[in-house]
């Protein structure tokens, strides 16, 4: 009886997770995800194209909401500051590079290029040292 009993109890511990399952929730909360991460990478290849050097303190990181190309998507908010320009908050969901994991501590100064025609378009240069 232990192995077609073990098969049972195993049936049965898969059908007390599906009853709460719900396919159609987890890919809206995947589409999410998704547009939250597009809009991210629209708004940094903005920053790419026009940008001006400046600097982003970090103010607050949160937990890990998936993972894009091996690397973690990360919401992060930072306090950014262009040239001549007030410090203004930027909160971003985006894929932070595995190796610069710790660099992203509450804090910390990263350089960024800011976009030029959209204030909120930032991208972070993780391959530069803070100047």
């Amino acid at each position: 009886m232990g192995f077609i009993g073990d098969l049972n109890k195993l049936n049965k511990q898969a059908k007390e997770i599906r009853k709460d399952w719900d396919p159609g929730a987890q890919m809206q909360d995947a589409l999410a995800q998704m547009k939250a991460v597009n809009e991210s990478m629209a708004e940094a290849s903005k920053a790419m194209t026009d940008g001006v050097p400046g600097t982003a303190q970090v103010v607050a990181v949160g937990p890990t909401t998936g993972m894009l190309n091996m690397n973690p998507l990360m919401q992060v908010d930072l306090l950014v500051s262009g040239p001549g320009g007030i410090p203004r908050p930027v909160s971003r969901q985006m894929a932070v590079p595995m190796q610069h994991m710790a660099r992203l501590q509450v804090g910390a100064t990263l350089p960024v290029l800011v976009s030029q025609s959209d204030p909120d378009g930032v991208a972070i240069l993780w391959d530069q040292p803070v100047t």
